[in-house]
């Protein structure tokens, strides 16, 4: 496909993905990261009070000019300095200089990226949540409607729809886990000044440090710096990816199962599906999903990449990786939804499919009842045997029995044994049991940071 838009996002909610990494709400964060300093520095008498009240009161958007920004950064050629600069034209000129006292760029930075991480995070959780709901429901609608399992593409047994849908939605879970696990585990940023060594804050910069992050609603401070590891960013890009990877899993498998020749489950788009054919009702929205889950999942690389740092820290990063990577993710899960809504699922074509082998899906099911008389591996042999006739011939299974006095008395004496609905196992409390797991897996509080409602 070509590029036919100019749209920083795909979907509503990826705009508001990559609103949370917007300049302007990346300023917001830092004027107040160094409010949140200021004040506590004037509280330890490192700086005058007037000053952090000061830089407190215009800690927003209202005192901060554009205009004199874009023309630091040109005459600066440094992001945050550039900043800084254009900011103190609007502060008392005595407050100017207790500005970013003993703070290093990385320090604003990455606390930035933690508080913007934080946001993006949990409202991916609440699309991966959603998609989760929708998937629960679909798992117990169709706990007990049987289908044919394929394994290595072909058939294998019978399980049901509402099984198959558990399983998507066992793997999602673990997405959303994975996930949860790393907001909570990173719910800090870091105030160790330019080497990590608190030097400009003298004794009492790991308390300053811990009180900053106290005001800006973060979690204690972790005891060693960090600003030249990045593995924490790189955890992040792995959670996402893997969460991408099993979106665009549900999606091939709804793509596969809405095939012509299978015709499973349809997807009701109304799409136009080709520009010459009319008859073609294309699956536009699974290929949405899976071409997406490709994409966001291939923004993992990069990430990786930054853990290789030089020394005590490097600049070798930029924060638009993560910010593209949780759009994409975002888009990603606001298509899947929209495929889960409109998606059909047709239980009588299942059935039909289920008839196809003729009765060998059920060949294990025969195997098990005809070892209780011969013993397992004297049945698996019989059946294959019986398997080979039925194919030489082209013949189900049953006709193939006719000439085999063993299998017709089995079959006489136990004729749920070529019933599909009797071989299912417990696939219905194995559906059960995915929901019960997922209403399990609570939405957890959402992360505020400072000044939000």
């Amino acid at each position: 496909m070509i590029c036919l838009s100019d749209d920083p996002a795909a979907t509503p909610a990826g705009q508001t993905l990559r609103e949370v990494f917007a300049a302007r709400a990346s300023i917001v964060h830092i004027m107040a990261v160094e409010a949140a300093l200021a004040r506590v520095q004037a509280r330890h008498c490192l700086i005058p009070a007037a000053a952090a009240a000061d830089i407190s009161a215009k800690a927003s958007l209202a005192f901060f000019p554009t205009a004199e920004w874009s023309r630091q950064r040109a005459r600066v050629g440094h992001p945050l300095v550039a900043i800084l600069e254009a900011w103190m034209t609007r502060l008392e000129p005595g407050s100017r200089e207790w500005l970013h006292y003993g703070a290093t760029t990385a320090d604003l930075f990455n606390t930035v990226l933690i508080l913007q991480l934080q946001q993006a995070g949990t409202r991916l959780l609440e699309q991966m949540h959603d998609v989760g709901l929708r998937l629960a429901e679909m798992a117990g609608a169709y706990r007990a409607t049987p289908m044919v399992a394929r394994t290595l593409g072909r058939h294998a047994q019978p399980i049901t729809f509402g099984m198959k849908v558990g399983v998507w939605l066992a793997e999602h879970g673990r997405s959303i886990e994975r996930l949860q696990a790393w907001l909570a585990r990173y719910r800090t940023g870091i105030l160790s000044g330019a080497v990590g060594t608190y030097a400009a804050f003298g004794d009492q910069g790991p308390s300053i440090e811990r009180e900053v992050m106290a005001e800006l609603g973060l979690d204690a401070p972790e005891a060693v710096d960090w600003k030249g590891s990045r593995d924490r960013y790189a955890e992040f890009g792995c959670a996402v990816a893997l969460a991408a990877r099993t979106c665009g899993h549900i999606g091939q498998e709804i793509f596969l199962l809405s095939g012509d020749d299978l015709d499973e489950v349809r997807e009701t788009n109304g799409a136009v599906g080709s520009s010459t054919m009319p008859h073609k009702a294309n699956p536009s929205l699974c290929i949405e999903v899976v071409s997406r889950s490709r994409e966001v999942s291939a923004r993992l690389l990069p990430l990786l990449e930054w853990i290789l740092v030089v020394y005590e820290r490097d600049s070798a990063q930029h924060g638009d990786v993560l910010r593209d990577l949780c759009v994409g993710m975002a888009d990603l899960l606001a298509c899947l939804r929209q495929l889960l809504d409109t998606l059909v699922v047709l239980p009588q074509n299942m059935a039909a499919n289920l008839q196809r082998s003729r009765g060998m899906i059920l060949s294990e099911a025969i195997t098990f009842a005809l070892a209780e008389h011969i013993g397992k591996h004297s049945a698996h042999i019989a059946m294959r045997q019986l398997v080979a006739v039925a194919r030489q011939r082209n013949c189900s299974l049953q006709e193939a029995a006719r000439d085999s006095e063993e299998f017709k008395t089995l079959f006489a004496e136990r004729p749920e044994l070529l019933e599909v609905a009797h071989y299912i196992g417990r696939a219905p409390d194995i559906a059960d049991a995915a929901v019960a797991a997922a209403s399990l897996r609570a939405m957890p509080g959402a992360f505020k940071p400072l000044g939000k409602a």
